[in-house]
Formats: structure tokens, sequence, C-alpha cells
């Protein structure tokens, strides 16, 4: 029986009835692959991605960029995860990959997230020579569709019987992840996820940590996956099988606590720091491994409005990888869309003329674990809570010198969003499908009109202006929580 279940997965690419479903004991299956997806430089059209409005033309190659995939199933339900070492995907870059996989199919669910690196390719259009020409390069973009495609496919063919062990260790962020911006909330859990073979042979390990992989600044000239990269390197190298990253709550600004100077060393120190931890977190007793862990994922297509005046005059890229739609839902034609930006110049929009975009939240579930799938930079104190200073890392919860703090009177209360997960490990991830900028609390969207700046404020208000706008939030925290209902 359990014969011919493996026969099925190699067979066109479907997902293995598992032996309970056939009336046996459960069995669950999962596998893992990655490829290569490092841009060649003999174009000239590498930007860099991640500083300031223009990108940084790349002048070679530190370490290599993967895509990884881990591809989990019950026999009933299919999940593949896809995390890429770049900058972001686009909503339409992630549909087109499930088309290609047929991942687009009921039973399946492809979950795809990027690493956030700030030393990989401009992907979103956002990072060209010159601001607002994109850094994109269409058939780069094509070549790592095409290459994620076949190792999603390759993957869930090779899908074998396999037990399931996840951890959440709680970790000093000291040294490891500092918050920028007031109040001051570090989400210090590192969720680990590890799929094995019935033998306990490492088939792929999930790492999901919350912090920018931006250790090297904008100086840095050289492609490189940054601590997300050497952390997996490690994990590779110390554990075997394929080590996947997926971002945590990445928002306000959660960036590494770094020694100086911000070079290629501190990526080694934190990437291997970090791979310690989970390497521990896994080896205690309380892990244990579950066989026969169910698969699931739920997903919510939500509609968002361009509120920002930076992403309306962007709005050339943000079309190109999403649907617009008008006020009411209709789908706005690209001759009218394009002119909306000049508009906008001439006359401030108004609410009802602005474009909105499709986007997606999403949940996935894996035996013990549980996670949200947010389609941006969120908060961390969205997910975790923290204003009365419990997450703030050894760091003044308001900075004394901040002539502009938040009204924390004003701050959401609980519980907040990884109190709601239904399971025992719990993770969120961010850049989950999509990347539509901050995910900013509304009582701390504090900038009015995020191109002129104005009113001007004092203080640190740089996630407002890299934000789709003030509404976002609600809209997809509102998803996030009927999705887990």
């Amino acid at each position: 029986m359990l014969a011919l279940a493996l026969a099925a997965s190699a067979c066109l690419g479907l997902a293995p009835l598992s032996a309970g479903a056939a009336g046996g004991g459960q069995v669950s299956f999962a596998s893992a692959s990655k490829v290569d997806i490092t841009p060649a430089l003999d174009t000239n059209r590498v930007f860099l991605a991640g500083y300031g409005a223009t990108g940084r033309r790349a002048q070679g190659i530190h370490d290599r960029l993967y895509a990884r995939i881990a591809v989990f199933s019950d026999g009933r339900k299919t999940v593949a995860i896809v995390s890429l070492d770049l900058i972001g995907l686009f909503l339409n870059d992630v549909l087109d990959l499930r088309r290609m996989t047929r991942f687009d199919k009921p039973g399946r669910y492809l979950f795809v997230t990027a690493s956030h690196t700030h030393s990989g390719p401009d992907t979103l259009g956002m990072w060209g020579p010159v601001p607002g020409v994109s850094g994109v390069d269409l058939g780069y973009m094509k070549g790592v569709k095409e290459k994620v495609a076949a190792a999603v496919l390759t993957a869930n063919d090779r899908l074998k019987p396999a037990r399931l062990r996840s951890a959440s260790s709680k970790l000093d962020p000291k040294g490891l992840c500092k918050d920028l911006r007031d109040p001051a909330v570090v989400d210090p859990y590192l969720t680990v996820l590890a799929a094995e073979t019935m033998a306990g042979k490492p088939v792929a390990t999930i790492v999901n940590w919350s912090c920018h992989p931006e250790v090297l600044d904008k100086t840095n000239m050289l492609v490189s996956g940054d601590y997300a990269g050497a952390l997996c390197s490690k994990l590779d190298e110390e554990r075997g099988g394929t080590c996947l990253f997926l971002p945590g709550s990445i928002g306000g600004l959660a960036t590494p606590d770094t020694r100086a100077p911000r070079d290629f060393r501190e990526v080694s120190r934190i990437g291997g720091e970090l791979a310690a931890r989970a390497m521990k977190a896994l080896s205690s007793e309380a892990c244990k491994p579950m066989t026969g862990f169910p698969v699931d994922s739920k997903a919510e297509t939500v509609r968002v409005p361009v509120e920002n005046s930076r992403y309306l005059l962007s709005l050339r890229s943000l079309a190109s990888g999403h649907t617009l739609r008008d006020a009411a839902g209709d789908p706005l034609p690209a001759s009218k869309a394009y002119t909306l930006p000049a508009r906008h110049i001439v006359r401030r929009l108004k609410k009802d003329e602005l474009p909105w975009v499709e986007t997606e939240v999403s949940f996935l579930s894996l035996g013990p674990a549980c996670g949200l799938g947010i389609p941006g930079e969120l908060f961390p104190e969205l997910a975790i809570g923290g204003f009365a200073g419990e997450f703030r890392g050894g760091q003044p919860l308001l900075d004394p010198a901040n002539p502009d703090p938040p009204d924390l009177s004003k701050a959401p209360k609980g519980p907040y969003l990884k109190d709601l997960l239904p399971c025992k490990t719990r993770f969120v991830v961010n850049l989950a499908n999509d990347e539509l900028g901050y995910i900013v609390p509304e009582y701390d969207f504090k900038v009015q009109d995020s191109l002129t700046l104005l009113p001007r404020r004092p203080g640190h208000h740089y996630e407002e202006t890299n934000s789709i706008g003030r509404s976002a939030t609600s809209i997809v925290i509102d998803a996030a929580r009927r999705l887990m209902k």
C-alpha cells in the first residue's frame, strides 16, 4: 500500500495518497530542493535593492543566492513553501508560479516568501539607475520563475514518508537584533520546523526569525544573501537537508544589532549564532517528532487602497505585480491607471479616485505548528504586543531623545496575532506571497502625506513613507483574524 502511495507521488506530479487515507496507519510526506538563482553580472543590469531610491550596480558576487523549497503532504492537502534570497516578489509573480507548477489546483497551496536581503537584485522595480526607473531585469525574473517552478515540481515528485518536529526558543536579541523605531519591540522567538525521514535523516529545516537581512549596508556592492544566507548555509552544512529562512515581523524597524564594521564577518557571526540556536532548539528533549502530521492552508484575497503618493508615482511597477481595481472593485484598465500618477501630481486624487490592489493573507498549519502569511513588513507589536516593555530587548521602550514619541495610551490592546494562533508552535511570516511595504500600527501612522512628508514631523517616520497606506493595516489584520477562526 505504501509503495502504491509513493508511486502516485511520482506520477504526473501529484501529491501522494497517504496510507491513512487508504485505511492503514496515517503517513505524511515531505521533500525539499534548492536551486541557484544568482544573477549573472555580464549584462551590467544587476541593481542591488534595499536602500534609497536608486539601486547600486553590483560589482561582484560574494555568496550565491538560492531558492529553497520544502513540500509537505498528508495525502489530502499538499503545501509547498518557497523561500528566495531576494528582496521580495509581487503577487502576480506568485500566481505565475502557481500556474507553472499546477499548485493553483484544489488541495494544493504554494506559499512564497523572500528573505528580504538588501544585497540581492531589484525584483520589485524600485531600485533602478535613477529614481522612478525600474531596476528589474525581466530576463532574470523569467529565469528565476522557471527554475523555481522546476524545483517545486521535482520536490513534489520526490515526496517520501516523513516526520516533523517543531520548536520555539526565546532568545536575548542583544547582539542579534534591535528596533530603530519607538516603541522598542523585538520579537525574540526563533521558531524552527524540521522535516526528517522516518529514520531521522534531515530533509528540510525551516527557520523563522524577525529581523531585516541588512547587516551589509548601502556601501556594499557585492551580491549576498546576508545573514539569512549564512544561517542557511551553516545549517545545510551542519545538519544536512535544505534550510529555508522565513522572515518574521521585521517592521518597526527590526535591524541587525551589529558590531562595527558592518561587514561579512558580521554576516557570518549573526547567521552562525542563529544557526546554533536553531540546532539547540531542535536538540531539546521536548522537541518530539510527529508522524502522520496534518497539513492545511487557507488564504483570503483582499483589496488595499494605494494611499501613499510615492506608490502612486511608481504605479507602473506596482501594477505589473498586481491586479488594479477602482474603489468599486471593478478592474482598472491600464490606459486609465497609467494616467493616475500625472493626475495626482497636478491635483491630489480624491479618496474615491485611488487605485486599489489585490493582495493575499494566508494561514498555514503543519502538524503542531501554524502561522500567518502577511503580504508586507509587519510591525512586531502587531504580532506580539510589547507596549509595556516586555519585548524591548534591553533598549528603552521610548527613546528619551525622541521629539515625537508614539502615544502608547492609544496602542492596540491584545490579544495580538500570535496570541490567536491555534497551535503549539506559532510563527508569522512577512513578505508572504506579496510585498506591500510596512504594515504600520494605525495609532502611530503620523505622516499625512508620504510624498512631501508635510506637515513635516520630527522624529523617525521612514516606515509611513514606505507603506502602501494607513488603511492597509486594518484590512490585513482583519483578514488574518478571520483566517485564524
